[in-house]
C-alpha cells in the first residue's frame, strides 16, 4: 500500500534547533530529522497500511516523535508534523 505524505518537525523543535545551531547547520540537521522520521513513517505505513494520527508516537532511532498535526488538503495531500516526544 502507498500512501503518500509531505511531513515537517514542528516549528517549536525546528526553532529550537535554529537557536543551538548556525543557520546552515540548522538546516542540515532539520532535513536530516525529517529523511529519519519520513523513513520510519513509511515502515509504519508499510507494516499496518496507516499513517499516524495526532498524538501517536512513532520510534525513529531509539527515540520518540509525537505526531502535532496531520492536514488533509483538497488535491488529496496529506502533510504531517512532529516533534520530539517528551514525558
Amino acid at each position: 500500500m502507498t500512501i503518500s505524505f509531505d511531513l515537517n518537525l514542528d516549528h517549536a523543535y525546528a526553532e529550537s534547533l535554529r537557536q543551538q545551531h548556525e543557520p546552515g547547520k540548522a538546516q542540515e540537521l532539520i532535513s536530516d530529522l525529517e529523511d529519519q522520521i519520513g523513513s520510519a513513517l513509511n515502515l509504519v505505513v508499510q507494516r499496518h497500511g496507516v499513517l499516524p494520527a495526532v498524538g501517536d508516537r512513532v520510534e525513529v532511532d531509539f527515540e520518540w516523535v509525537e505526531i502535532t498535526a496531520r492536514t488533509f488538503g483538497q488535491d488529496g495531500t496529506v502533510w504531517l508534523s512532529a516533534n520530539r516526544f517528551t514525558v
